[in-house]
Parts: C-alpha cells; sequence; structure tokens
C-alpha cells in the first residue's frame, strides 16, 4: 500500500537539508545516530494524525455500528425491562449491577416488581433501601447462578454431563444449580474433653477457637417435570415445602415459578420468576435459627457435643492473603461428622468428580424436635432427673446411646410426604415413629429438606421392656449385647405383654459370663467372651450365641400357671419358673456361677420401676439355663 502524505513529504525534506547545512559531526556514527531519530520522530508523528483520521472514519462507517438488535450484558438488560424496576434497584445497592455489566457469564433469576413488593410487605420494609446491607446482598446473590443456563439447559443437565436422552435412571435428571452466594469462613468455639474435641456454642465455655473452610457457593433447587417424575415427587410433595402446587409444564426456582424465559444478554440468560426467594439455609443454619417460641439449638448443641471431627486444610490456610503475604494467620480447617448421613454445615452432598457431580442430584433430610420437646425427653426419661439411676445428663452419654437419639433424624435422602421415607417416620407403627400432627415447620434447605416438631416420641427402646437397660449406666454390657445380637427392636415392639430379665454389668463381671471386649472403641467396635468354667478358657461369644441366651431372658406369660407358680414361655421356646412363694426363678435347669459353671446360684427377681408400654421388667444376677 502507498501513502502520499503531501506537504509532510515536503516538510521533512526541507528540514533535513536545514539540519544538515547547519551542524558538523564529528564522525559518521553521531549522524547516522542524530538522522535516526528525526526520522523517528516524524514517524511517530505521522502515524498518530493517520490513526486520529482513519479510527474517526472507520467508527462513522455503518458495518462498525452497534447493531439495534444486539442485547447488553445483564444489568443493561434488566434496566430495559418494565416490571424488574425494584430487582434493578437491589443490583444497584448492592454494587452487582456494575459485575453484571463488565465481566463473567450468569444466569439471573429477577423477580418481578409484584413479587419483590410482597416480599417487602411480608417483611415490613417501606422500601428496598430499608432492608439491611448484608441482607440485601444475600438476597439478591441467591438470584444469581454461576454460567448461562438456558430455560432447556436447566432441564437437561445429569451427574454426568449433559443427557442426551431421556431414561429412568435417577442420576440422569440434575436438579440443582450453584448460586454466587457463599457463607464466610467460620468460626467455631472448641472445648476438648480427653481426645475429643467438641463445639461449643458459647465462647465463654471454650479453649480455644478454630476456622472453617467453606468449600461451596450455595445451592438452589430447581424443579421441572422429568425431575419430579424421575424420582417419583408429587405437585402434594412440591407443595408440602412451598406452600404451592406444581403445575406440570413450567420450571420453579426454588419455590418461584419462571413466568418468562431465555431473554438473551451478551453474557448471560435473564429468567423472571414470580417469587422472591429468600436465601436457602443449610441444617446448621436452620438449627441455629431462633423463632418466636420455637428453637432447635438444643439438639444442635448434641451433634456439636458429639461428632464434630477437624482436620487441618493447609492449602486454604496458605491462600489466605495474610498468608501469602508472609504473615501470621490462621489455620484453616475441614469440619466433618462422619458418623452422621451428612454434614450439616456443607452445602456439597455426595461424590464430586471430573465424571460425576452427586451435588446436582441428591439431597438430605433432617427432622428434629424442638427444644422444650427435646428436654421434656432428656429430663423425663433419659437422665437422673426423672427419678431413677438414669445417665447423669445427656452430654454424657455412650456412642450408641447417642446414635439412638441423634444420629437416626439425619437421612441421606430427602423427606417428601409421597415416600416411604415419610411414611416410616411419621405413618407406619416402628421402635422410632413420630408424629404427624406434631410437625410445625417445613423448609426446603440448601442441602437439606426440614421438619421440625413440637413433640418428641422417643424410641421404644427407652419406653418399652428395653427402658431401663439403655437409660441405666450400670446395665451397659447388657444393652451392648442387645445391639450386637441385633434383637433390641424384636424386644422393644413386641406386640404383647413380656417379661424381662436383663444382668446388671456387676453381676456379668462377677461370674465372667459374659465379658465385652472393644476392638476399637472409637468407632464402636466390639464383640463379646465368655469364661468357659468347665475348659477354663476364654471363648469367643458370636452374635447368635448371645441372641439366644437373652431370648432365653424374656418371656411372656402362659395361662397354666398353678398356685403359687408361674411358667413363662421365652422368646426362644423354652419355659420359664417362677415360684412367687419363695420369689425364686429358674430354667428348666437351675443356674450356676458363671458359663458352665457348676456352683448352683438361686436366682430372685428384683422389679425394676421404670414405666414401660409393654410388659414389666426384673434385675436377675445370673442366666437361665435349659
Amino acid at each position: 500500500m502507498i501513502l502520499n502524505f503531501g506537504c509532510f513529504s515536503s516538510f521533512s525534506r526541507k528540514t533535513q537539508i536545514s539540519y544538515y547545512n547547519n551542524f558538523t559531526f564529528t564522525n559518521s556514527f553521531q549522524m547516522g545516530l542524530e538522522i535516526m531519530r528525526i526520522h523517528k520522530t516524524y514517524l511517530l508523528l505521522l502515524s498518530m494524525l493517520f490513526l486520529l483520521f482513519g479510527c474517526e472514519k472507520f467508527s462513522e462507517h455503518e458495518k462498525f455500528q452497534r447493531p439495534a438488535w444486539l442485547p447488553g450484558k445483564l444489568y443493561t438488560t434488566i434496566s430495559v425491562q418494565e416490571n424488574l424496576t425494584l430487582f434493578k434497584e437491589c443490583l444497584q445497592l448492592t454494587g452487582l449491577d456494575t459485575i453484571m455489566d463488565v465481566s463473567g457469564n450468569w444466569s439471573i433469576f429477577a423477580p418481578t416488581d409484584e413479587a419483590m413488593q410482597q416480599y417487602l410487605s411480608e417483611n415490613q420494609y417501606a422500601g428496598v433501601s430499608d432492608i439491611p446491607l448484608d441482607e440485601l446482598e444475600r438476597i439478591t446473590e441467591f438470584h444469581i447462578v454461576q454460567n448461562p443456563w438456558s430455560f432447556e439447559q436447566l432441564q437437561s443437565l445429569s451427574a454426568y454431563g449433559w443427557r442426551t436422552r431421556n431414561d429412568a435412571k435417577v442420576y440422569s435428571y440434575a436438579y440443582k444449580r450453584q448460586t454466587i452466594l457463599q457463607n464466610p469462613v467460620e468460626k467455631y468455639w472448641i472445648r476438648k474433653n480427653r481426645d475429643q474435641e467438641m463445639i461449643v456454642m458459647d465462647s465463654i465455655g471454650s479453649d480455644r477457637y478454630k476456622k472453617v473452610y467453606v468449600q461451596s457457593r450455595k445451592n438452589v433447587p430447581i424443579f421441572y417435570d422429568e425431575f419430579l417424575n424421575v424420582n417419583g415427587i408429587t405437585s402434594g410433595d412440591f407443595n408440602f415445602y412451598f406452600d404451592r402446587p406444581y403445575e406440570p409444564g413450567n420450571v420453579y426456582y426454588g419455590g418461584a415459578k419462571i413466568v418468562a424465559s431465555d431473554i438473551f444478554a451478551e453474557n448471560g440468560f435473564l429468567h423472571i420468576i414470580d417469587r422472591v426467594v429468600s436465601p436457602m439455609l443449610n441444617a446448621q443454619e436452620l438449627l441455629e435459627r431462633e423463632l418466636p417460641n420455637e428453637s432447635y439449638k438444643l439438639f444442635l448443641e448434641h451433634v456439636f457435643w458429639y461428632y464434630p471431627t477437624f482436620e487441618a486444610n493447609m492449602t486454604a490456610t496458605y491462600n489466605q492473603p495474610e498468608a501469602r503475604m508472609g504473615g501470621l494467620a490462621d489455620t484453616i480447617w475441614d469440619l466433618n461428622y462422619h458418623e452422621l448421613a451428612f454434614a450439616p454445615h456443607k452445602e456439597r452432598i455426595g461424590v464430586e468428580g471430573p465424571e460425576i457431580n452427586e451435588t446436582w442430584v441428591r439431597h438430605n433430610g433432617l427432622y428434629v424436635p424442638t427444644d422444650d420437646a427435646f428436654r421434656k425427653f432428656i429430663d423425663d426419661i433419659l437422665t437422673v432427673k426423672s427419678g431413677y439411676p438414669h445417665w447423669t445428663d445427656s452430654y454424657s452419654l455412650p456412642k450408641d446411646i447417642v446414635d439412638l437419639i441423634i444420629g437416626r433424624h439425619f437421612k441421606a435422602n430427602s423427606i417428601y410426604p409421597s415416600t416411604n421415607i415419610y411414611r416410616n417416620i411419621f405413618k407406619e407403627d416402628g421402635g422410632f415413629k413420630q408424629s404427624e400432627d406434631a410437625i410445625i415447620r417445613k423448609e426446603f434447605g440448601s442441602n437439606c429438606t426440614f421438619i421440625g416438631l413440637d413433640a418428641y416420641i422417643p424410641d421404644r427402646l427407652f419406653t418399652s421392656v428395653t427402658g431401663p437397660v439403655f437409660c441405666r449406666p450400670n446395665f451397659s454390657f447388657f444393652r451392648l449385647a442387645l445391639l450386637y445380637a441385633g434383637i433390641e427392636d424384636d424386644i422393644a415392639n413386641y406386640d404383647g405383654e413380656l417379661y424381662f430379665f436383663p444382668i446388671p454389668d456387676y453381676a456379668l463381671r462377677s461370674d465372667s459370663s459374659l465379658l465385652l471386649n472393644w476392638i476399637d472403641r472409637d468407632n464402636n467396635i466390639y464383640n463379646f467372651v465368655a469364661y468357659n468354667r468347665q475348659r477354663r478358657q476364654i471363648e469367643y461369644q458370636s452374635p447368635g450365641a448371645v441372641r439366644n441366651r437373652i431370648l432365653n431372658q424374656v418371656g411372656t406369660a402362659m395361662p397354666n400357671g398353678s398356685g403359687d407358680k408361674e411358667f413363662i414361655r421365652t422368646l426362644r421356646g423354652n419355659i420359664i419358673t417362677w415360684d412367687h412363694s419363695t420369689n425364686t426363678i429358674q430354667g428348666r435347669l437351675p443356674s450356676t456361677f458363671g458359663y458352665s459353671g457348676d456352683s448352683i446360684m438361686t436366682v430372685s427377681p428384683d422389679p425394676l420401676e421404670e414405666p414401660a408400654d409393654n410388659g414389666n421388667v426384673w434385675r436377675v444376677n445370673h442366666w437361665f439355663r435349659f
């Protein structure tokens, strides 16, 4: 390309000649440098003038004008929507307007002005500016999802990637997406008891604190027909948590229906919804929250006391700004609850990897009694406040008792009214059945479905004939033997009146007829042995052998008792004879001291006074023999 600069070329030549005539250089090298400097100066000037005039002409050319059909970025797109003025104000007040119009790729689910007005009215705010800034930031961020998702794509993701065909696999239908709302690093107050670190809710009772790493931003559920159908979720299930029926053919962002979709912007999609979706809380946040006349903190205190484990996360620790600058920084920890179905504070669920993301498809369930209901069980049944020699308090329980009281409330699946898990808890008879009439709270949380109860029905292990064994510390061997044999529920839920004759720890120790052998106390792994007095050796007791021995200590009354004698058929099928005139009891053969012993012992039952809903309990010091 040839460029004609006209007078600029002539000017350059004249200037050069004049310069050469007026100066004498000592050598050719200096002259060369000076000539190069002059040429560079003129070339730079000419280039700037060329770009100035050239760019002006190109910018005026029609093909370089922004097409009228091309939308702006997300905030600009929201600004031109007539019914999103209040959500636009939310973006402005939180500073998200500039972010949404500068960089990143997002999907925004914007509530209509009518939805915003309803939210303001329900929460007694005169306007958006009256919402506290931290709360407003959380609300606004929860309506923004990472990455652009079209209306069709919201219904096409699976745990393994995009779904290309319809099938009946649960993992083929993902329904959760990650919002941009993320909890900050949280400080937990710690108290150490022996080798166990417990979380305490009051810093006054703590020894130190630990900061816990936050793995993920909060997830929001997106409901659509295929997901509900393949998981057997009904419109009634949806209504149970969101207080509105599910209308087939629609897509719901949490409990809000998408009323307009796929409004395209340069950096994502805008979808319009008919409700404000409050930031969903995880299980820990749901338990920590206090409502008028409703609190679940007592349950959470026991979770914090018995289940947390900490592991240092050095990657997160060194990523702190203070650490990167070479300063002092707190260690950041991973908090886990390995013995529960899920960790209450974690937003991530299940397995995540390069080929699978269970967080998208799984959800948990939790049902919890209020403080008042839970305390009534603790004081009236579980501890010494009941008036019986039970556990000292609810913070000194063995692990197996804690699991029966706390662990079974955590479920690795959502709890919907139409599902078996709900029926097992609220509809069917069983050892741990709760009253459906006691439900006072139903919420779809960010990592679990949550049901709050204002009444608590304890496991029948604590209220049937097994109650004294599970509440009195001096029956620990017999209690663990029941669990080891796997017959605790058979006895507790027996339909009929029972005679139960458990043996206390001191008696089992004294004659070595059943001794607890710990394999791993931390993980509650054990077995049982007995000292065979004929062979003079310790012998392993299998779960089946222990089962048979215990079933012979449990009987039902027979109608053919005569005089002062009562004949009782055991659950093992043998006969116990109880002579009430002497208050002595035995099997077909007299009891002996120890396992396979030869010293005859007289057994006199001693009644235990705790009320039992399916029979009566007597303490005995020896096993019945047959």
